[in-house]
């Protein structure tokens, strides 16, 4: 699991990538990462293959991240391990 198996999620075409997320989120993280994050996860991924990775992105009611209620795109895919879903300029 872990890696190669973000990676393999990440390259499925049969699945949303809201539905890769949800996956990766209950299977391959632990202690697993609630659902109701996937909207931030979706979001970062987007503003990061966007070319904006310091997109602030506010957090779900109720979660905070070192003291705040917003998080950078870039914050949100380390502490998410979303990398498997961020492009590279060599696959742009």
């Amino acid at each position: 699991m872990g890696k190669n198996f973000a990676d393999e999620l990440a390259t499925n075409t049969t699945l949303t990538l809201e539905n890769q997320i949800a996956i990766h989120f209950s299977s391959n993280c632990y202690p697993p990462i609630p659902q109701f994050m996937v909207a931030v996860a979706v979001e970062a991924i987007n503003a990061y293959n966007e070319y904006d990775g310091s997109r602030i992105i506010t957090l779900p009611a109720g979660v905070t991240f070192r003291d705040s209620k917003e998080v950078t795109a870039f914050e949100a895919i380390d502490n998410l391990r979303l990398d498997s879903w961020c492009t590279t300029d060599e696959e742009n």
